[in-house]
């Protein structure tokens, strides 16, 4: 049988080395594959719907800030400085796209039979281990962006000690920042990657 006396013993120990595990990750240790709630695989997909749709709607608008920066200082920047605001922006768009490419699954999918949720499902939190590993990857990306915007003021911009210490404190915030950003993105995509391997499982077990 699946869950042998051996097995029984060894549940409660896993789950409490591990009190962050998901809903799905627990159900899966807590009982046979036979009996799992495919309802409650159901329930994430429909969580994952709303959160996916949340997740578009704030990466589309992250643009809004500096699309209003750049119609409003263009006139006022350096060559140099438009350049690397345009390699900038011709950077971001692409990965824009694909990353509310990679929501879509959740975002978009339909109440269809209950076996298609557990696919549908799988599908999205593999998508999100890639999100994850953008955006961690995203944050060295923005340093070099900003270290190349105050090298441009270094070199064509009327520095003062005033500028000097606001660049310092800027690039320095932004950097701690970056780090907290980059070890979140980290944790988040190995917890996907635990999720995935679940999900995986599960459907193997059903097949």
């Amino acid at each position: 049988m699946y869950n042998t006396d051996k097995e029984k013993q060894k549940t409660p120990t896993a789950v409490a080395e591990n009190p962050q595990d998901d809903t799905l990750s627990a159900l899966w240790q807590a009982q046979p594959i036979a009996a799992i709630d495919l309802e409650k695989v159901k329930a994430n997909l429909s969580s994952e719907r709303k959160k996916q749709r949340w997740y578009m709607a704030i990466d589309s608008l992250a643009f809004v800030p500096g699309a209003y920066l750049l119609v409003t200082y263009w006139e006022t920047l350096s060559l140099v400085a438009q350049t690397i605001y345009l390699l900038l922006i011709c950077s971001a768009i692409p990965l824009l796209v694909y990353q509310l490419w990679l929501r879509r699954v959740a975002a978009f999918y339909k109440d269809n039979r209950t076996s298609d949720h557990l696919t549908q499902l799988t599908k999205q939190i593999k998508n999100n281990v890639k999100i994850s590993f953008i955006t961690k990857h995203s944050t060295w990306v923005a340093l070099l962006f900003g270290f190349a915007f105050i090298m441009e003021r270094i070199l064509f911009g009327e520095l003062t000690q005033e500028k000097v210490t606001r660049m310092i404190a800027v690039m320095t915030s932004m950097s701690v920042a970056m780090l907290i950003w980059f070890i979140w993105a980290h944790k988040r995509q190995k917890r996907f990657e635990r999720q995935l391997k679940t999900l995986e499982e599960i459907a193997d077990q059903l097949c």
